[in-house]
């Protein structure tokens, strides 16, 4: 895969490298986003989630490898496998440390398809799907409201804004100083 010649290089070059096992595997014609053509089997995905954590991570301190298990987004992967992908990363332990990261809440869109889909604000769907924790960092979270900022400061769920994207897509700016307080 892609991942293995990211990881090559990395070695090459002699720099860290946290490699996200990204996945998509909820296409247009099941009511995701992504086309069917770039979506995965879920069994596929998993399996290939594990092989490059065995394959690849390396959970000592300052480790230049690290693997992180990421389904893009929930409009994007389905609720099996957010469940299955927070599960497998657990399932090598609180030592091996692996990761998990997915995109939250960057637009009122991906916002209200979670309440229409799940019936759940985007951080108690995430809370739902076991994407809680230490061990999880979710990028963007514009469209979270208090309840969910003090969900992730209650669970110690990381977030990692991204302001240049969501300038470039008029999505908002997420709230950090009240994520921060």
């Amino acid at each position: 895969t892609r991942l293995d010649d990211q990881f090559a290089a990395a070695a090459r070059v002699g720099v860290r490298f946290h490699g996200a096992r990204g996945s998509m595997s909820l296409g247009e014609s099941q009511g995701g986003l992504p086309p069917d053509r770039v979506t995965e089997r879920e069994d596929a995905i998993l399996r290939d989630c594990r092989r490059v954590v065995e394959t690849y991570h390396d959970a000592s301190r300052y480790a230049l490898r690290r693997v992180v298990i990421a389904p893009c987004s929930p409009f994007s992967v389905s609720q099996c496998l957010m469940r299955e992908s927070a599960a497998l990363a657990r399932s090598f332990g609180v030592q091996a440390n692996v990761q998990l990261h997915t995109h939250l809440a960057e637009t009122k869109d991906e916002e209200e398809f979670c309440v229409a889909r799940f019936g759940q604000r985007p951080g108690a769907y995430a809370e739902a799907m076991g994407w809680t924790g230490d061990d999880v960092w979710h990028a963007h979270c514009v469209h979270i409201d208090s309840n969910e900022i003090n969900l992730f400061a209650r669970t110690r769920t990381g977030v990692a804004h991204c302001p240049s994207s969501n300038m470039r897509l008029a999505s908002g700016i997420a709230l950090v100083r009240a994520m921060r307080e």
